[in-house]
């Protein structure tokens, strides 16, 4: 299967990745066949409609298992949140053979309980399902790229991957109620990304190809010093107002992948700019720099994202998968 064969999706969700993957699908190649959601109220409605568009003929229905098991659709589109639905949809796909694509996390057998893992895998195995998360960007720029980077030099090559990020563009909802903006730190409390770039710099080190590797997790949430006011978010000192995060790589005693992400609402820190820099040292001391200007909303690429997971899973065997196994 190459990436322009026109596959049937079915979409799950209704927020902000939902209403782009609606836009997204209907821009590519693939045809959006059905329509999940989760509350009752919002069954029976065009999906194009409810995500604030035009009507695209998919109405929508709540009854997620019996979608998934109606062959209407080749692969699964989640746009929901982790935990419990998530768990859901993939015990579905992979028990009724259906691809499933999310991005929720990107690195499953570093995230998921290994129980859990060896029963998706196995049945994914038998069933043909492949399952990939691809993470909500900046995901592609600090795991997929410096991963492809990493085969341009000599190795042993490290990797560092940086990113700053305005949060702003991220939605009230997101930073209210995920990410506790405006509300007191609590001591010790783990920082909003950690997981996630935990699993990315894992992912890094896989293509590596190192083994025996301790990973740990730096920073957490950035604290206000002064009161401000983020999209109508009203902020504290001593608030939390942002994050500061890295996961570290570390092998035979050196440090081989960093990869960091700090959000922060721009308008309220003097100086900070949105920003992405990846550099790969190879093993004789020769270095490439990639510096990318990222998109200000990060929704669309995750859509993009998303929608090309569908049509590259190529000739991948049934089982769960990271984004870097994909064809590109």
């Amino acid at each position: 299967m190459n990436t322009t064969q026109s596959r049937r999706i079915g979409l799950y969700g209704t927020g902000r990745a939902a209403t782009q993957l609606v836009r997204a699908i209907a821009a590519g190649p693939h045809i959006l066949t059905t329509a999940i959601v989760f509350f009752d109220e919002q069954a029976g409605r065009d999906i194009g409609t409810l995500t604030g568009g035009p009507a695209v003929g998919v109405t929508t229905t709540t009854d997620l298992e019996g979608a998934i098991r109606s062959g209407n659709f080749d692969a699964l589109a989640y746009a929901g949140l982790k935990g419990e639905v998530l768990h859901r949809a993939i015990d579905l796909c992979v028990d009724a053979g259906v691809d499933l694509v999310h991005a929720c996390f990107v690195h499953p057998r570093v995230t998921l309980d290994p129980a859990l893992y060896t029963r998706w895998n196995t049945r994914a195995a038998e069933t043909g399902a492949r399952v990939v998360g691809t993470g909500m960007l900046p995901g592609f720029w600090l795991d997929a790229l410096p991963a492809l980077l990493s085969s341009a030099l000599p190795a042993p090559v490290s990797i560092i991957g940086e990113s700053r990020s305005d949060i702003t563009s991220w939605g009230r909802g997101v930073l209210a109620d995920e990410m506790g903006l405006g509300t007191p730190a609590t001591p010790d409390q783990p920082g909003p990304v950690g997981a996630v770039l935990e699993e990315s710099a894992s992912m890094v080190a896989d293509v590596l190809g190192l083994t025996g590797y301790e990973t740990k997790v730096e920073g957490g949430f950035v604290i206000a010093e002064a009161a401000t006011e983020v999209i109508g978010i009203e902020v504290s000192p001593g608030d939390r107002v942002g994050f500061d995060q890295a996961a570290v790589v570390v092998h035979d005693g050196r440090e081989r992948v960093r990869i960091a992400w700090r959000g922060l609402p721009q308008g309220s820190f003097e100086g900070y700019e949105r920003s992405l820099t990846v550099t790969a040292t190879g093993g004789d001391g020769s270095a490439c720099t990639l510096k990318i200007t990222p998109a200000p909303d990060p929704y669309p690429g995750t859509a993009a994202r998303i929608v090309h997971a569908v049509g590259a899973f190529g000739s991948l065997p049934g089982g769960l998968h990271t984004p870097v196994q994909l064809g590109i």
